[in-house]
Formats: C-alpha cells, structure tokens, sequence
C-alpha cells in the first residue's frame, strides 16, 4: 500500500496526515501532490507509484484508531473487492432519478453510514464492516488494477471535485467489483481546501455525472 495526499498546504495538515502513518502497525511509503485539482492529484500519484492498493487520503482527516490498516487491507483479501472507505452510503440515487428531469437532489448518497466522531451529524454510526453503494471521498483506498482498467484516472472529463468519488464507485461496481466500508474511528474536519479555483461547476459535474452513469444507476445494496 502507498499513501497518496493531495493537498493545499493548509496548516494542519501534516498533523492529519500524521494520525494516519503514527496509527498504522507498519511503515508505508508516502507519495504527496501539492496544490493540484483532485484529479490531476490523484493521476499523479497513481503514475508515480507502483503500489497494488493506493490510499488516497484528505489532508484534513484526523484517525484515532490504532492498526486501522489492519482492518482496510483485510478486505482485499478478497479478490472481489475492487474499493474501500470509511464512510458512505448504502444507496446511491433515488429511484426517480431517471423517470424525471434531472434534478441533482435526487443523486443523493442513501442511508449514510460512518465511525467518524460526529456520524450522527451525516447520518448513523457504524463501526463494522459492510457493502455499500458510494463513498465519501475522504479516505479511499482502491486497487490500482481498478485506476488501470479505467484508463488512469479521467482528468479530461467533467469529473473533479465534487463528484470524483461518486464516479470511481460507478466505475468500480460497472467492473463488477466490491466496494467495502469499514467502521474506522476518524473525524473529517473539511473545507480546509475551499476556495481554490475548480475546473467545473457543481451543476456541471452533476450533469456530467447523471448523463454518464445511467447504466449503474440508481444502485441500492442488496439484502443478503
């Protein structure tokens, strides 16, 4: 496993970063794309590593919970396990999404789960280990033979800040891969890369978006 950082230098953040490799019961080497757009950051780290597994990380991500890394690689133990996070939803869309015209509330992230210290705030609290529809793009650790078969990742399309995760998750399920969420002790404090100029707009990523996936759309997990 690499760490990938994508940041904005913000003054914290090699604290966060810290919290991550200090609770970690081994070494890993650490790759950091400086005061990129999301995506060209990630392509970036994805081309300077050879990595089987790439954590890409906030850099405002705080993690308290020791041997975490335990937990997250566990579930690569199965082959079908394409991307894992730690906080997400078990539904993604609402299932009008496509029966009328495209209105973004309906692209929402369903029945929101997570271990962060304020989950109650987004949603329930789970510290387990479960399938989920999409994840939060605050820490994903996915297999670079996904970021292969995808083509690297698509920083000539209308993807970036606002819905690069929620794409690499359609993008992982149309593989017919896994995508896992495990329950690990953290706390998102956001907003800390705000204010950087962005390629698009929120609609234009929304659009972008809703036209692009139709095939993988609207996804709930399945009762076992």
């Amino acid at each position: 496993m690499v760490y990938g950082v994508a940041t904005r230098e913000w003054e914290g953040w090699k604290e966060c970063v810290l919290s991550w490799t200090s609770n970690a019961s081994t070494f890993y080497p650490l790759i950091t794309a400086r005061n990129m757009p999301v995506l060209e950051a990630f392509q970036s780290i994805y081309k300077n590593t050879i990595n089987p597994i790439i954590a890409y990380i906030h850099d405002d991500v705080t993690c308290y919970e020791k041997d975490w890394n335990l937990r997250i690689l566990k579930e690569f133990e199965d082959p079908a396990v394409g991307l894992v996070g730690v906080a997400g939803g078990l539904g993604h869309g609402l299932p009008q999404m496509y029966k009328e015209p495209f209105h973004i509330p309906n692209l929402i992230r369903r029945d929101f789960i997570s271990n962060m210290r304020d989950a109650e705030k987004h949603g329930h609290r789970f510290t387990g280990e479960t399938d989920v529809a999409v994840l939060d793009g605050l820490a994903l650790f996915v297999r670079r033979s996904v970021i292969d078969k995808w083509g690297g990742c698509p920083v000539d399309k209308k993807i970036g800040y606002f819905m690069y995760s929620e794409s690499l998750c359609c993008e992982v399920r149309r593989q017919g891969l896994r995508i896992r969420l495990v329950g690990i002790d953290c706390l998102h404090l956001g907003g800390k890369s705000s204010g950087a100029p962005l390629p698009h707009s929120y609609e234009e990523e929304h659009r972008y978006f809703y036209d692009n996936n139709k095939d993988c759309l609207p996804y709930y997990v399945p009762l076992k």
